[in-house]
């Protein structure tokens, strides 16, 4: 049975697809792509932790005039535009690469079941990250050595299982969860994990063993944000979460600019005295927990809710055309966009050049 909510409405579930950001040699400056329309090309979901592509500059729909003397020149992604954002980071303006990979199954469970879309995030990234973001989509279980984490900034866990509603969930060996706390303590990896995919809580299991050495952990409950505003929650068809710690220096910025987003149905989270909690919903219940380990950071979320192109942009919510909803929509209340970036650049702050231009959903940097 899928998860059920405390409201009556459809249960939430959906999984990233893995995401990339090369940013390297801008020494010329970065080409930022702001569509006015459609999103990129991408490749198929990946087999036996094959990855797939989501298309590059020139690869994935992209046409770029890259000239610097042409200001903002016309083209881009469907007909939209591109900008040349002046490169300041670092001597020489030499960029190093953030690389993301999301691992696990997509869920099934969105404001519009078996139709919300789980693209949002991606297609963000592509549109308004340079035009230079790639997708690694690990959709079956690949093994975790230290050569498969090696090219990645940042490791987003959804759900590690065969069916994100019905299982069965994966399990992995000594060596795989040695490797993951490698990746994290002493090469720098930011490790984001999300849950509730499904009513069953054991999912969280192969989640907990690989976040084990953070002292980390969820449990198998079911959480509720606070609705701030019953109106936004009933078109959006998720609670708002709004309690953050904006006081500790250490995950402050996680909630930067952010005032609601989505979260409806989630696992709260056990967390150790050396971790910080930078959110809560009613209980109190931790929603939010971030932990610097070694030389990494690991960052836990209750829910998925974030995940769906339905609180994104709209698309797939089947209250979107509701006049009664018209300034209560979640691309209206939710900060989104503004939440990833947080969470992205949080959990990997080594990279410097990570940058977002989005006019349709603009993120104040940091």
């Amino acid at each position: 049975m899928p998860k059920t909510r405390s409201s009556g409405r459809g249960a939430p579930g959906v999984a990233l697809v893995a995401l990339g950001l090369a940013l390297g040699g801008c020494s010329a400056g970065v080409i930022v792509a702001s569509p006015s329309g459609g999103g990129p090309q991408t490749g198929d979901t990946g087999t036996g932790g094959t990855p797939s592509i989501v298309g590059t500059v020139g690869a994935g729909g992209f046409s770029l005039d890259t000239t610097p003397s042409s200001g903002i020149p016309t083209g881009g992604a469907s007909g939209g535009t591109t900008e040349i954002v002046p490169c300041t980071d670092g001597e020489g303006c030499d960029c190093s690469e953030l690389s993301v990979a999301v691992i696990g199954k997509p869920g099934k469970w969105g404001a519009d079941p078996n139709g919300d879309s789980d693209t949002a995030l991606q297609e963000w990234l592509n549109s308004s990250s340079a035009g230079t973001a790639k997708a690694d989509n690990y959709t079956n279980k690949p093994t975790l050595t230290p050569d498969f984490l090696a090219p990645y900034g940042v490791i987003i866990l959804a759900s590690l299982s065969d069916d994100s509603l019905t299982g069965p969930f994966w399990t992995f060996d000594d060596s795989e969860v040695a490797a993951m706390q490698d990746w994290v303590e002493n090469k720098g990896g930011g490790l984001i994990t999300l849950t509730s995919y499904t009513g069953d809580g054991r999912e969280v299991n192969p989640t907990n063993q690989l976040i084990a050495f953070s002292g980390i952990s969820y449990n198998m409950d079911g959480i509720y944000a606070t609705c701030m505003d019953w109106r936004a929650c009933g078109c959006a068809h998720s609670n708002t979460l709004s309690t953050f710690n904006r006081t500790d220096p250490v995950i402050a910025n996680l909630s930067n600019n952010v005032t609601w987003v989505g979260l409806d149905n989630g696992r709260s989270i056990n967390a150790p005295a050396d971790a910080h909690v930078a959110a809560t919903v009613d209980g109190p219940k931790n929603a939010l927990v971030g932990k610097l380990v070694g030389k990494g950071h690991v960052l836990v979320y209750a829910d998925e809710w974030i995940t769906y192109t339905s609180q994104w942009t709209g698309q797939d919510n089947p209250s979107e055309s509701d006049p009664s909803c018209v300034g209560f929509l979640p691309e209206e209340d939710y900060q989104i966009a503004q939440f990833w970036y947080n969470m992205l650049k949080w959990s990997q702050p080594s990279a410097t050049c990570f940058k977002i231009v989005d006019v349709q959903q603009p993120v104040i940097a940091w």
